[in-house]
């Protein structure tokens, strides 16, 4: 008879992906449905992309709260409480009569949601040697990436089909799923401590943002929140306006850009065979901005979509590379160490939609997705040239 242990080891490794391809679904759902909502509830395009801004904000603000929630009270019991509070506001957001209390529940859920990704990677992080951490944490992106791709499709298809409350549905029924078994079957192993100390909480952060890897790492993923999905809500309007489609098509660039971001993660190992990490991040900065600078210059829907694949994968390259960085900075405050880094990351796709909607009306779509396309563009041999010298000085200490 199989151990007791090792089936609950073999249902976690399938549980951390599901409950990130969970998270993805309910963050990713909204990109495509800007148009729709603002259709809906008689608003502008720019105050409909607020339904994204006000689930990537709580989600950011919230990582200094859940890092070391999950330090001293243990990952699993904090990842149960993320699921069911998102479940909860997964429904608020499906039966919302009014744009306003929509709003409420993405806010709630967004606080929630940023709970599940940092711990399940830092959960990774403690269980895998250093060597393989890079490849480990790929995997477990991967239920991210799904979730990214069904919500990406599934919205942009279900806006047309049925309505916007149609995948907000579908994402409570798969958020409720992940709740029932994450609460059966994983046992937290960390006895809580009776409460958290803010001295705790500030040694845990401390260790890592003394650190000038950290800042470098933060900042680089804030930036790309900014350019990647920052200008995500934005790609149907855009299509709408060139007569090129609406939500539906919306959602398959999207999705393209999920299907590439997929692809490296079965490809990492052999890729990290013949190039070094940073050479990922300067080769995954050029790919980064293809998509981009596809849709500037109004490029056929199939090439788009190919471009946008191209963004993708360059992007993962260049974000899995930091994931593997991230998870190096400290030992005894992982959980933490991942909190920043989404705090950062959110942080960016909390304000990429607005800077888009101002850059837009100044100069125009086709300027801003070029001036986004930069970014993502400079980000990789940027930190890749940061980071090496970073370690070269053999000091963990902030020295800029």
């Amino acid at each position: 008879m199989r151990p007791r242990r090792a089936i609950r080891i073999d249902l976690m490794n399938f549980l951390l992906p599901f409950c990130a391809f969970t998270s993805a679904v309910a963050t990713r759902a909204m990109d495509p449905l800007v148009s729709s909502l603002a259709t809906e509830f008689g608003i502008s395009i720019a105050a409909a992309a607020l339904a994204v801004t006000m689930f990537a904000l709580p989600y950011s603000i919230g990582q200094p709260v859940l890092g070391p929630a999950g330090d001293h009270y243990g990952k699993i019991r904090i990842l149960k409480i993320c699921l069911w509070v998102q479940t909860a506001s997964l429904i608020l957001v499906a039966v919302a009569p009014t744009f306003e209390l929509l709003l409420v529940g993405r806010f709630i859920g967004g606080i929630a949601g940023g709970g599940l990704m940092p711990i399940a990677l830092a959960i990774v992080a403690d269980k895998v040697a250093p060597s393989q951490r890079q490849a480990a944490i790929a995997r477990n992106v991967t239920g991210s990436l799904s979730g990214l791709i069904l919500a990406a499709s599934g919205a942009g298809l279900m806006a047309v089909w049925l309505n916007w409350r149609a995948i907000f549905a579908v994402a409570t029924a798969i958020s409720l799923t992940a709740s029932i078994l994450v609460t059966l079957q994983l046992k937290e192993t960390v006895v809580a401590t009776r409460h958290i100390r803010l001295s705790d909480a500030f040694d845990s952060y401390r260790q890592i943002i003394t650190k000038r890897r950290a800042w470098i790492c933060f900042i680089a993923v804030m930036f790309e929140g900014i350019a990647l999905f920052g200008m995500f809500p934005f790609i149907a309007p855009v299509l709408q306006s060139r007569g090129m489609g609406g939500p539906a098509e919306a959602g398959f660039m999207i999705t393209a850009c999920g299907i590439g971001s997929l692809i490296f993660t079965f490809l990492v190992r052999r890729l990290l065979r013949v190039m070094s990490r940073y050479g990922l991040m300067i080769a995954g900065g050029t790919l980064a901005m293809m998509g981009l600078l596809a849709l500037a210059f109004a490029a056929p829907l199939p090439w788009l979509a190919f471009f946008f694949a191209l963004s993708g994968f360059g992007y993962m390259m260049v974000h899995n590379s930091i994931h593997a960085e991230v998870s190096e900075l400290t030992d005894t405050a992982r959980t933490s160490a991942f909190a920043l880094h989404s705090c950062f990351f959110f942080t960016g796709q909390a304000l990429g939609p607005l800077l888009f909607g101002a850059g837009m009306g100044m100069i125009g779509a086709s300027g801003i997705l070029i001036v986004y396309g930069a970014i993502l563009f400079l980000i990789g041999p940027i930190i890749s040239v940061l980071l090496r010298r970073a370690r070269a000085t053999g000091s963990g200490a902030l020295a800029f």
